[in-house]
């Protein structure tokens, strides 16, 4: 009797001590850290939607799956190019027709018109100061002498009248078309806008990874099409929040993808600041439960050797 009950203290001595012993391994692993992860490239990756304002139809799509594209490079014309592109060639024909008018001013008949017109005024002043002086040396009357000056005085301020108009006419003119030049460059830039928010362009050089919305429809709620540089392709893996204490950025890693054994080293690049839950499925199938990971971004040291695929398994070895 006394045996079974030292065997059984043993036992519950013992009990605790397992589970503290396992807390502890929990919290301070022995052996290497290995993590599943999968090749992405978040800060590489863009979807294009195009702009709302310049039609919801896809009228032209210039790309196909897997397509390399540049930066810049036109992906898709949007419904409303055709009304804009007729509206920037208008706004063109308007501008130049201005421009036309404006050199005519400047270079035409009518500066040739004032230039005369100061030839007319010189010479009737001329004339003046020859009647002037020919009224002191004249005998006719006094009279007769006012009478003529002023009638040479009148035609002199006359035609001096007639240049001061035709000068300012035509800087009336010319400020008119200035403004006209203005409101209708305006105009033409507001259509070159409108024109170019109808073309969808790449932001990346990358490659059609996806495309959500075909010619002919709609532009769907998820974009246009999904670009990706794989040239920033990363591997991201999940690691629980337990051995956080293992994993340092600028920390070396080594990754073997799915289907080859070669393996290849790496550098962790990030380690995300929140915690994510996700549900972890037991091996044996049964109920899955609850787990709190971070994600931890590795750069490959040498991406060459790198499967470019998005969502290629990986094994994440933390040395």
């Amino acid at each position: 009797m006394a045996v079974l009950f030292v065997v059984a203290a043993l036992a519950l001595w013992i009990a605790p001590s397992r589970q503290t012993s396992s807390a502890q391994d929990g919290i301070r692993p022995v052996g290497p850290l290995i993590s599943r992860g999968y090749t992405d490239a978040p800060a590489g990756t863009a979807v294009i939607a195009g702009d709302p304002a310049s039609g919801g139809v896809i009228q032209e799509l210039r790309v196909v799956d897997g397509q390399k594209v540049k930066k810049d490079e036109v992906v898709a014309v949007l419904s409303n190019y055709s009304k804009a592109d007729v509206t920037v060639r208008t706004t063109e024909a308007e501008l130049q027709k201005a421009k036309r008018q404006r050199e005519a001013m400047v270079n035409g008949y009518r500066v040739a018109e004032i230039a005369m017109q100061e030839v007319v005024v010189k010479s009737a002043a001329e004339e003046l100061k020859l009647k002037t002086l020919e009224m002191t040396r004249s005998g006719k009357p006094p009279d007769q002498k006012q009478l003529e000056q002023n009638i040479s005085q009148q035609s002199l301020e006359r035609e001096q009248a007639k240049l001061r108009v035709m000068k300012e006419t035509l800087a009336t003119d010319l400020a008119q078309i200035d403004i006209d030049i203005t409101i209708t460059s305006a105009k033409l830039d507001q259509a070159r806008i409108s024109r170019e928010q109808a073309l969808v362009r790449s932001p990346l050089d990358g490659v059609v990874v996806q495309i959500y919305s075909r010619q002919g429809e709609r532009v769907s709620a998820s974009g246009i099409v999904k670009i990706v540089d794989m040239s920033q392709l990363r591997v991201l893996a999940d690691v629980d929040e337990l051995h956080l204490g293992r994993v340092v950025a600028g920390g070396k890693v080594e990754v073997t993808f799915r289907g080859s054994t070669t393996a290849y080293r790496g550098t962790i690049s990030r380690i995300a600041p929140t915690v994510k839950r996700m549900q972890r499925i037991e091996p044996d199938g049964g109920s899955s439960t609850d787990a709190r990971v971070v994600q931890v971004e590795i750069k490959l040291d040498d991406p060459t050797g790198m499967p470019q695929v998005l969502g290629r398994e990986t094994r994440v070895t933390f040395l």
